[in-house]
């Protein structure tokens, strides 16, 4: 007996390490002489960030970044004051050794701060920062397209698969000089700064990718020798370009870029006090698969043999796109100390978003919370924070299933009321949604030659009754015959109510 299968082979991302990687973060500052005693702390926060990571040996080592920062405020004119000190810490996690081609990813996050006023002079933090850290390895597999020979019949579904998939990765340091906006008083220390990074542009030619965007920077610094003067507000932007290498890559891939500021360090230039020097360190993860469409067997038997399907191990994942959503937030920021009389920064932080599905309503809802912060002064004239979490929920519209979720702060606005400050912010949510959902492929059929399929070789054949939409191969399978030889001997037209079907017996 002449039986032969044919196979496609495809290329998925498999999960090989998902672990947490645990870093104490503790300071104990002893203030400088410099800097007025404590009277109450308004902020201390903890802001990480890896800064860069890298696979040698089978181990991957990973820097974390981590800046302790304290924002407080004196008992004499109320006026703000910060600390901070940045710490980096080296971290490392083995590998499998059979991890092919990996992927890294790390998210930072905070998982407590507590802040101790010791004494007017000296503060004792301590928190915890928590990287999940997720590698996956290419890996190949086969699936069966084709079956010849044997009586076996197959059930084929036409899908798009990934046939290769390239990884990159690269750290890109920017250093940019700007001049402070005119009548800005001369630049200090940094009491917040925060980076959104906008893709832009991004072509691709054979080996390369250039990927173009910009970086909006948000600063708030206190003035140089301020003696009590309020911290200034100003925001900037940063474009950059970068060609980035990539064996093997052409316009048949389509790649997924995924850009983070871990760290951004912005320093005064010693000759020119109106003159800023920001660095910035980005880091570009980038991940390119050439999809290919082609037949697959979801299901077979045999109509001359008892027949075992093996399922492919492994789903491969359907072609993905990116869905952007907007998410407009509002809420009202009060101080239990008295009246907001001035807002020095108001922003939104912690952003954390996810999607499930509502069977009641047929559609997709958008779910998570936001953190708005505003840090200003009373009509007291002393220095006053506030922060107030924001829920959300609204539907979307998503034709494949929900991925991961990214979301961030583009905007922010406010206003000053009677009830306090009226807080806006303006949210990206970035969901990835796979087309056309799962494909459930067989990695092998067999054919159990020893086990023969009776057959009575008088009857031609047999009559079915069965519903309107009743499915032919589930019926075709049931008589070992094929659908194609219902289909030929059966009306296209269903009838009203239960159809008769004629039913060949096929060998």
């Amino acid at each position: 007996m002449d039986f032969k299968l044919n196979r496609e082979e495809l290329t998925c991302s498999v999960p090989v390490i998902k672990t947490e990687v645990t870093q104490a973060a503790e300071q104990d500052f002893i203030l400088p002489d410099y800097c007025p005693d404590i009277f109450r702390v308004l902020k201390c926060c903890i802001i990480p960030g890896v800064t860069s990571a890298g696979i040698n040996g089978g181990k991957l080592t990973f820097e974390l970044s981590v800046t302790i920062r304290v924002i407080y405020r004196t008992a004499e004119g109320g006026g703000v004051h910060c600390v901070e000190e940045c710490r980096d810490f080296s971290k490392t996690v083995d590998l499998p050794a059979d991890a092919v081609n990996p992927s890294v990813k790390i998210e930072p996050a905070v998982e407590y701060v507590n802040c101790r006023v010791v004494s007017q002079r000296r503060l004792d933090v301590r928190g915890s920062v928590i990287c999940r850290v997720c590698v996956t390895s290419e890996k190949k597999f086969e699936a069966v397209c084709g079956a010849y020979g044997g009586g076996v019949q197959t059930k084929k579904v036409s899908a798009v698969f990934p046939a290769r998939r390239l990884t990159s990765a690269k750290r890109i340091t920017v250093i940019e000089e700007m001049e402070l906006p005119a009548g800005k008083p001369p630049f200090g220390s940094v009491v917040r700064c925060d980076v959104n990074v906008k893709k832009g542009e991004q072509k691709m030619i054979p080996g390369k990718l250039i990927t173009k965007g910009e970086a909006e920077v948000s600063l708030l610094y206190l003035p140089k020798d301020g003696g009590g003067k309020p911290p200034e507000a100003m925001r900037f932007s940063i474009p950059f370009s970068q060609i980035i290498d990539i064996e093997g890559l052409d316009e048949s891939f389509t790649a997924e870029v995924d850009m983070t500021a871990p760290k951004c360090v912005i320093m005064p230039k010693a000759e020119d006090p109106a003159a800023l020097e920001c660095e910035l360190i980005m880091l570009v993860n980038i991940s390119a698969t050439r999809y290919e469409s082609s037949e697959f067997a979801t299901d077979a038997y045999s109509t001359m043999y008892e027949c075992e399907c093996e399922p492919l191990e492994i789903l491969p994942p359907a072609e993905s796109e990116k869905i952007s959503a907007g998410v407009e937030l509002n809420c009202t920021l009060a101080c239990s100390e008295g009246e907001i009389a001035q807002v020095y920064d108001m922003w939104c932080e912690n952003a954390a978003a996810a999607v499930r599905r509502d069977e009641d309503k047929g559609c997709s809802v958008l779910y998570g919370k936001a953190v708005f912060c505003m840090l200003g002064k009373l009509s007291d004239g002393s220095a006053a924070y506030a922060e107030k979490e924001c829920a959300f929920e609204q539907d979307i519209d998503i034709s494949g299933e929900a991925g991961a979720v990214t979301i961030k702060t583009e905007s922010s606005s406010y206003t000053i009321s009677d009830e306090g400050v009226e807080a806006k912010a303006a949210l990206k949510a970035e969901i990835t949604a796979q087309r056309g959902g799962e494909l459930r492929l067989l990695k092998s059929i067999t054919l159990l030659t020893d086990k023969p399929k009776a057959r009575d070789k008088n009857c031609a054949v047999k009559i079915c009754y069965a519903d309107p939409e009743g499915d032919l191969w589930e019926i075709a399978k049931k008589y070992s015959t094929s659908a194609e030889a219902i289909a030929e001997e059966n009306s296209a037209e269903p009838a009203d109510g239960r159809r008769i079907l004629i039913i060949p017996m096929k060998n």
